[in-house]
């Protein structure tokens, strides 16, 4: 994966987490 993909991957992750709390 490229740093950007990374990049984009953990963003959405947090967004998840953050909908969830």
């Amino acid at each position: 994966m490229t740093q950007r993909a990374i990049a984009e991957a953990m963003e959405l992750m947090a967004a998840a987490m953050s909908q969830e709390a």
